[in-house]
Formats: C-alpha cells, sequence, structure tokens
C-alpha cells in the first residue's frame, strides 16, 4: 500500500514492474494510492475492496449473541467489563506489547474503568507478553489460537477490536471480521485498512503508531461510554456489509476485465 515510504531504487523498480500490466485492482484506498503514486493512470485503476465473508461471520454473530455471558464467564470477563479484543498472531509487527502497556496505563490511572483485554492467537511473543500480564497484574486472558470457525466467538464476548500494528500491517482481515460481527475497532496510523474502514468517532478510532499513552486514552473514551461503543459497532458492520463484500469485488474485477478487452479490440 502507499502508507510506507520507499527508497527510491524500490520506487523505480516498482514503476517497471507495473508498467507490465493494463489494469489494477485496488483493494482499498492506501493500494490505490500506491498505484498512483508508481504514475499508474486513475482510468487504469478499479476498486476491488478486500473482503471477508462477511453474510458468515454476521450469522456467527447473530447465533451466539445469546451466548455471550457464557463466553464471557469462559474467558475470565467479568459481566460488566468492557472487553477489548486482540486477534492475531504474537509477532513484532502487530506490537501486542503496546496494547498491554496501553493497557498497564489505563489501569494505573486514578478512578479506572472496568475494562479485560482477549488476546486471541498465539506467536513467538507469547511468553514475553503472559510475563508483562502477570507483573502489572492486568487484566487479561489468553485464548490461544482460535480458527475460523471459533474466531466469531471472541468478537461476541468482546465489545471492541485493537490492532496496534507497523506498516507490515498491509490491510488487517480482523478488523473486516470483527466488523461484520458488530464489533468497532482502534487501528494505528500505519494499518492498511484504517483509510477504508476506520471513521473517528463512527466505525472506531485511531491512533499515532506506537503512542501508547493515546491508545491508552482511546482505550479509556470507550471504555466509559459502552453505549457508544454499541452505536459504533452497528455503523462498523453496516460499513462492511454495503462496501466491502465479495459483490463489490466482483464488480470491480469484471469492469478490470472489460477494460483491458476494450483496449484490445
Amino acid at each position: 500500500n502507499g502508507l510506507k515510504t520507499r527508497p527510491s531504487l524500490v520506487r523505480l523498480l516498482h514503476r517497471q514492474l507495473l508498467r507490465r500490466y493494463d489494469a489494477f485492482l485496488a483493494i482499498g484506498k492506501a493500494n490505490r494510492r500506491f498505484y498512483e503514486a508508481n504514475r499508474v493512470s486513475p482510468k487504469q485503476i478499479f476498486d476491488a475492496r478486500y473482503f471477508v465473508d462477511n453474510e458468515r461471520f454476521a450469522t456467527q454473530a447473530k447465533t451466539l449473541a445469546g451466548e455471550r455471558q457464557g463466553l464471557r464467564h469462559s474467558w475470565g470477563v467479568p459481566p460488566q467489563a468492557v472487553c477489548f479484543c486482540y486477534a492475531g498472531k504474537l509477532e513484532p509487527k502487530k506490537r501486542l506489547p503496546d496494547l498491554l502497556e496501553a493497557m498497564c496505563l489505563v489501569v494505573s490511572r486514578q478512578a479506572p474503568p472496568q475494562i479485560h483485554l482477549l488476546v486471541v492467537g498465539t506467536g513467538e511473543l507469547m511468553d514475553e507478553a503472559r510475563a508483562f500480564a502477570s507483573e502489572h497484574r492486568l487484566p487479561v486472558t489468553f485464548t490461544g489460537f482460535l480458527n475460523q470457525t471459533e474466531i466469531a466467538r471472541a468478537y461476541v464476548a468482546a465489545d471492541c477490536l485493537v490492532l496496534p500494528s507497523d506498516f507490515g500491517e498491509t490491510w488487517g482481515l480482523v478488523v473486516n471480521e470483527a466488523m461484520a460481527c458488530g464489533r468497532p475497532a482502534i487501528v494505528s496510523d500505519r494499518v492498511g485498512c484504517g483509510p477504508d474502514l476506520l471513521e473517528s468517532g463512527v466505525t472506531g478510532e485511531m491512533f499515532p503508531f506506537g503512542d501508547t499513552a493515546v491508545l491508552a486514552a482511546r482505550i479509556r473514551s470507550l471504555a466509559e461510554d459502552p453505549r457508544r461503543l454499541e452505536r459504533m459497532g452497528q455503523a462498523a458492520r453496516g460499513r462492511v456489509i454495503t462496501e466491502y463484500s465479495i459483490e463489490q469485488a466482483v464488480d470491480g474485477t469484471v469492469a478490470a476485465v472489460d477494460y483491458v478487452l476494450a483496449q484490445r479490440r
């Protein structure tokens, strides 16, 4: 995508490569920006927005809604706590330590809201993350790996997704998944889907990458207003279901094929 600044030689190589193609499918705004920055004509770019199986996730969330308190209890989430969810590999690019530090800042302040963190996934940072959470007595549950048939359980148990990743997160499909389940998200400004899916105060919030103080402020603000979280979740679901779907991707792909065929007649 076009969020990351690249060396001149890399940009030159990209331009040489892209000249070999007649049409381009842009999965989102930052991807389109990448093409345009490499001198691709806007008329050659067609929107094929990145999507998940929205219907499956929405259906699973609706089915599981009645089990929400049971799911939370099974993971040790207090009934009245506002639960934030991290879903992904526990690897450096996803910056789970930033989220744990932000949680530490929230709970250490005077009169903190009742919050909980659900960490879904496994990876090389697991031991470090567990040690930090234990040392600082953070309200965190590590669920381990949940596959695609199980992950909706975590989104239903939670109230908001958090993805603090660096530029390595070229999109972040877990945001689509959570939103299809009716959950808003907080993401860093280096996450590729941010310009598309995150509208501040409407479908979620963004924060400057690595700024744990601002991330903590975002978490605290949302935790203090659960009804706002619910409204944002409904708006988030509407955003992905109507605009980031397989139908949209098919339309963009067909338009690109039609364009290429027309150019060769």
